[in-house]
């Protein structure tokens, strides 16, 4: 486990004071906005600096802090909108990016020992420099911001409370899901941390490592053996014994950061804890904060803050402390009192023949022999990293695919018969597939649509599964946990599984051509479940 060291008072920064309120909102006029604003250099450990924003309300102290940690690639001026917000709340603000950042020396470790414990730097730097408050901190953040502060949390018990917007709670889980990693994202995380910043070179071996297009067994452990100290799930008993109120908003379609890891960690949190689910990519729900734009998102922090941090307002507690937003359009909150109240009760529906090219999805299990060519590609895919589902949470429509158009002899489709009625999906798909590989490597990946009348698919969910060590033509058992979601499927649409073998999001294992088969049995039925929500189990909803 790491260790870290708690930093002494770091000593007097070089103060640049800037007066541009076309560039920093809230900057011009203390008289007129009730804040100063200005730039500072906060020293840390290593003999480098930390460029940091410092908002602090004019009127006497003691107030309470907010430190905001920027995403990745982000300086100090990223959060600025939040920051203004919070100071005209009353709130010290201290904004800086992670060192190898903007404007702070240093290189990127991903949230390495020096990053946590910068966070102690700058609260330090903070109560000896501005008139804050001492037992009033809170630390919030974006992406990589918040994946530092869950677990600085853990680390520094003065933060009182943390909000986590669309952070990550296991590392490992979100490079790698069933021994697939996870490319493309990680291709983006690479080439945006070499454009923005400066990798530490642990770092760019690691991810350098992790997109070689074939890993060893032992490369693949070393990268897994990065990632797990800078997971936060690694820290929950310190950030339990701690006791930070902690605030985590992640979006049902995260590319990068499932959210069923979120979950977990929400789950086994034992302090005041609140948990927002919405529709979208990473990052998505927040950014038009960011920009300016009115925004539920940090609404949240805000009052979250203002409950735990400040004390000034503590509305937010008297409500129900999990929040969801169904897929797919605009649709309203419902509040929850935990996760059991809003999973749905498991339906099962076995994968049969059917009378043509495709499957169904029926009630009762069948036996039967097919194939698809391993190691080609269809229609059916999981979309743009960071792209794709950021329309979805702008636009209200899930990404489509033409399910006709799904090439039958590299895909294979069930198709359920349409819904009488809505159908509230709650909860994790799972799956269960018996495959037949013609290589000791390969990989899958499932999808599942929602499909209206004229056989357009809306993507639910997808997950990729790979083996490594299979007997090539000896049946090979496959069970897929899908990420949590909350969709709501029309009436009169119906829900189909697709499965393929290969999707430009992941690297993959396939080695050749030959062909994927796919089987079912009496004694070892093919399936998927999905989880259903009755109207009778929707009573805690508001």
């Amino acid at each position: 486990m790491m260790r870290f060291r708690r930093r002494g008072r770091a000593g007097a920064a070089a103060v640049l004071l800037v007066l541009a309120a076309s560039v920093l909102p809230g900057a011009a006029s203390a008289t007129t906005e009730g804040f100063t604003t200005k730039f500072v250099d906060v020293s840390a450990d290593g003999g480098i600096s930390l460029g940091a924003m410092v908002m602090e309300p004019a009127s006497p102290g003691p107030h309470p802090v907010a430190v905001l940690v920027a995403a990745w690639g982000g300086g100090r001026t990223q959060n600025v909108i939040p920051a203004r917000d919070l100071a005209d709340r009353g709130y010290v603000v201290i904004s800086y990016g992670a060192r190898g950042f903007g404007e702070s020396g240093g290189s990127v470790e991903v949230a390495g020992t020096d990053d946590i414990a910068d966070v102690s730097t700058v609260i330090d730097w903070t109560l000896a420099h501005t008139a804050a408050d001492p037992a009033r901190i809170g630390v919030g953040g974006v992406s990589y911001g918040a994946g530092i502060g869950l677990i600085a949390a853990g680390f520094d018990p003065r933060i009182k409370a943390v909000a986590s917007l669309s952070g990550w709670a296991d590392l490992v889980a979100s490079l790698t899901q069933n021994d697939t990693r996870h490319g493309l994202a990680g291709l983006v995380l690479y080439l945006s941390g070499k454009a923005n910043g400066t990798l530490s070179p642990e770092t760019d071996t690691m991810l350098t490592t992790f997109l070689e297009p074939a890993i060893s067994d032992a490369d693949s452990q070393a990268v897994i053996d990065w990632a797990r100290p800078r997971s936060p799930i690694g820290y929950l008993d310190r950030i339990n014994a701690n006791h930070p109120a902690v605030l985590a908003i992640q979006t049902w379609s995260e590319t990068v950061f499932q959210p069923g890891q979120m979950v977990d960690f929400y789950e086994r949190l034992t302090g005041p804890k609140r948990a927002e689910f919405v529709p979208g990519d990473h990052a998505a729900t927040e950014s038009g904060g960011l920009l300016g734009l009115p925004s539920d998102t940090w609404n949240s922090v805000y009052r979250w803050f203002d409950a735990h941090v400040a004390g000034t307002d503590t509305s937010i507690e008297n409500e129900p402390p999990l929040v969801t937003r169904a897929r797919p359009g605009m649709q309203p909150p419902e509040y929850q009192s935990g996760w059991a109240d809003v999973v749905g009760t498991p339906s099962r529906l076995y994968l049969g023949r059917g009378k043509g090219i495709d499957g169904t999805l029926q009630p009762e299990p069948a036996a039967w022999d097919s194939s698809i060519a391993a190691n080609r590609d269809t229609v059916a895919n999981g979309g743009v990293p960071l792209a794709t589902y950021s329309l979805e949470a702008l636009s209200g429509a899930p990404p489509t695919a033409f399910l006709w158009q799904v090439d039958r002899g590299s895909g294979a489709v069930w198709n359920q018969p349409p819904a009488e009625s809505a159908t509230e999906i709650r909860g994790a798909l799972r799956a269960h597939l018996s495959v037949v590989p013609p290589a000791e490597t390969g990989t899958l990946v499932a999808y599942v649509y929602d499909v209206d009348p004229a056989g357009t698919g809306s993507l639910v969910n997808y997950l990729p599964y790979s083996w490594k060590h299979a007997t090539p033509g000896s049946n090979q058992p496959v069970d897929l946990d899908f990420s949590p979601t909350a969709y709501t499927l029309a009436a009169e649409h119906h829900l189909a599984l697709v499965v393929d073998s290969k999707d430009p999001l992941f690297l993959d294992c396939n080695t050749g051509a030959g062909k994927l088969g796919l089987t079912s049995s009496i004694a070892d039925p093919s399936w998927l479940e999905v989880p259903v929500r009755r109207p009778a189990e929707n009573g805690e909803n508001q």
